[in-house]
């Protein structure tokens, strides 16, 4: 099983039976099945859960080193004439998740039950913002990038034979992302 073998591949695994679990366990509560036949599941979506967020501690070392080089790159771009928004998007995007991953690790000894803190709910609350900001600048590069490309096809003519490349590029862009 190479995919256990990667911590990516394990956290894709670990959140697949996590959220069955929610969702087993919900459908259970929902026809009126005794506790005893709920509290597996529960335990299972609980303890992957908690795994997880351990596996998390330390991954946001990676996420604030894509940012440095997505910043260090900024001349780079900049001097290629390339367009910037989404570059900077990129890197808020990347401090969001490594905020996000940061006050996340810091709530693992509370979620334990190791430690308990009271300022845990609040980490939290603050890591779903830091998680929310990365999100939002996701979605926005991606809608930034697809305005681009529309911009970018509305140019092209569909005559010259570099165009007709450029068209097909587009349109296996479209194709690809449903569109």
């Amino acid at each position: 099983m190479l995919t256990l073998s990667i911590t990516v591949g394990r956290d894709k695994i670990l959140r697949t039976l996590q959220y069955f679990s929610r969702f087993y366990a919900w459908y259970l509560y929902r026809t009126n099945n005794p506790p005893a036949a709920i509290a597996p599941f529960t335990a299972i979506k609980t303890q992957f859960g908690l795994t997880r967020k351990v596996m998390r501690v330390g991954k946001f070392v990676e996420h604030f080193k894509a940012a440095s080089e997505l910043y260090d790159a900024r001349a780079k771009i900049r001097a290629n004439g390339g367009d910037q928004v989404v570059q900077y998007l990129q890197i808020l995007r990347q401090l969001g998740y490594g905020l996000y991953m940061t006050f996340d690790m810091l709530t693992v000894l509370d979620a334990a039950g190791i430690k308990k803190s009271a300022h845990a709910k609040n980490l939290q609350q603050q890591a779903y913002k830091a998680w929310f900001v990365g999100l939002l600048a996701s979605a926005i590069a991606g809608l930034y990038s697809n305005y681009q490309l529309m911009q970018r096809a509305k140019t092209i003519d569909e005559k010259d034979g570099e165009g007709k490349v450029e068209g097909k590029k587009i349109e296996r862009y479209d194709t690809c992302f449903g569109r």
